[in-house]
């Protein structure tokens, strides 16, 4: 018969497991309709064609050398964090690793039409090389441009000449900084990605609070320096911290008006916080419910958690009664 007065124990099984399985997703597409076209289309192309490891540390100074330094020594401290870093960049890949530029420039030539990749082959025949360095070196002696003389003078052969479809498939020397700093060179961006995968918003808070402490460590603030954060991994930890601050605002602003009103209505403590533990175990349960058939809940549905404690407490009030 004791046995039989004590068959909720049982819950704490499946109560057990849901919470196991229970997942709070703040995923920014995650939070809109599924079945949108646009949201789907989104999630395609922030899956293949954005990286959703990379974070983007903006630096801004008064002049450009001191953003170029500041930004030269984000990147080599944080190189040294390969525990947290697999790539840095913070200027033209090509500068640092010219190997993978060549190798692009490859595969681009490699792509072309059969027509196209046999003039060039015609054009670097063995017969031919000495009239293609001659031709040359008469454009260097009289051409004008920096571009030229740059280019020119490290690929005699014309390797980086690409055809005309391929004109702005590749970025010049000069041009290229642009990507990561201002006409002026004051401000600058370093692209930084996370050594491991960033699934949730706690990994997500937990790496960019890491980072943050590297780049704090070598620029402390206050130095005239203006650091800023953002991509994916920021923005997910920055909604995911306000939310939950929000919903824990909301859902113990709104505990404490009830226990108040029931106490001002009663003047008696004891149902109060009995009322105030029923209120806690059914979003506990609920929860817990959400985790076993679901496994993930948004954090949005959390924020509902507010308004269900006040309808509940009507009930609970009248139950009282």
């Amino acid at each position: 018969m004791k046995w039989f007065r004590c068959w909720w124990l049982l819950l704490l099984v499946p109560m057990a497991i849901g919470f196991a399985r229970l997942r709070f997703d703040s995923e920014v597409l995650d939070l809109l309709p599924a079945k949108v076209p646009a949201v789907q289309g989104l999630k395609l192309y922030q899956q293949h064609f954005t990286n959703a490891r990379e974070l983007i540390i903006t630096v801004q100074a008064a002049d450009a050398d001191a953003a170029k330094s500041a930004a030269q020594g984000i990147a080599a401290a944080l190189w040294g964090r390969s525990d947290l870093i697999s790539r840095v960049n913070w200027q033209p890949p090509w500068l640092e690793h010219p190997d993978q530029a060549s190798e692009l420039i490859a595969y681009l030539w490699l792509n072309q039409p059969p027509a196209v990749f046999q003039a060039l082959a015609g054009r670097l025949a063995e017969t031919n090389l000495t009239n293609v360095v001659a031709a040359t070196r008469d454009q260097l002696e009289t051409t004008l441009s920096p571009a030229d003389l740059a280019q020119f003078s490290h690929d005699p052969y014309g390797f980086t000449r690409l055809p005309e479809n391929l004109a702005g498939t590749m970025t010049g020397p000069v041009q290229g900084d642009q990507i990561f700093a201002s006409p002026d060179g004051s401000f600058r961006l370093v692209f930084a990605r996370a050594a491991g995968e960033l699934r949730g918003y706690r990994e997500c808070t937990a790496w960019c609070a890491a980072v943050k402490d590297v780049v704090n460590a070598e620029l402390p603030p206050g130095g005239g320096i203006k650091i800023g954060y953002t991509g994916r991994p920021a923005f997910v930890a920055e909604i995911s911290a306000s939310m939950r601050r929000d919903i824990i605002q909301s859902t113990g602003g709104t505990a404490m008006v009830i226990a108040l009103l029931f106490w001002i209505a009663h003047r008696r403590w004891k149902p109060m916080l009995w009322l105030l533990t029923l209120l806690g175990l059914i979003l506990a349960f609920t929860l817990a419910i959400g985790g076993l058939i679901f496994g993930s809940v948004s954090v949005i549905s959390m924020g509902f958690a507010a308004i269900l404690l006040g309808l509940a407490v009507d009930y609970a009030v009248v139950h009282y009664q």
